[in-house]
């Protein structure tokens, strides 16, 4: 089942969420630590609805085209059922075949802006505001901030003086106004 435009897939199972866009894990209500590419491997499994998700396919999909150890997956799942804690049986290994994330896990479609429109605030963020005005830097910003909503860490890379920092730091809060913020 696919999320329409305008609203984001959380899936969810006894007190357990996965939040595809805000790559989160949540155990009632708290943030459980996990890394990027344990989190890619749970969000392959979730997505799979119950189906066993064979060791290839999920290296495949989730290292895409990079030749990786068997035992790289293994460091992951192991990563998952630790942060899964006493639930860790919820993920299941078929020897030599794959592994399935049990569960009636179900959708729940939340209204995507990660920004208020209704109280005018942006997403929290350790970046600091700009004190000076972007000029022509409106869509990178809102490509900025649309990044930082569904990733841990996002890189701005370039030659000096082009404005990575102006850019990083937001443009100021005029430029979060122009932007529906």
């Amino acid at each position: 089942m696919m999320a329409e435009p305008g609203q984001r897939p959380v899936y969810i199972y006894a007190q357990w969420e996965i939040d595809l866009v805000r790559r989160e894990l949540r155990s009632a209500g708290e943030l459980v630590p996990l890394g990027g590419r344990a989190f890619e491997i749970l969000a392959e499994l979730v997505q799979a609805e119950g189906q066993l998700v064979t060791k290839n396919d999920l290296t495949e999909r989730v290292w895409r085209g990079v030749f990786v150890e068997e035992s790289a997956l293994r460091v992951h799942i192991a990563a998952i059922r630790k942060a899964l804690g006493p639930d860790r049986d919820m993920l299941s290994t078929t020897v030599g075949r794959g592994y399935r994330l049990l569960g009636a896990w179900r959708i729940r479609h939340m209204d995507a802006p990660l920004q208020s429109a209704a109280t005018g605030l942006l997403p929290s963020t350790n970046i600091p505001s700009a004190s000076f005005d972007l000029i022509g830097r409106t869509a990178a910003i809102a490509h900025l901030w649309r990044l930082l909503s569904a990733y841990r860490v996002v890189s701005l890379v370039g030659p000096g003086g082009i404005g990575k920092t102006g850019v990083g730091a937001g443009g100021s809060q005029n430029a979060a106004d122009r932007l529906g913020g």
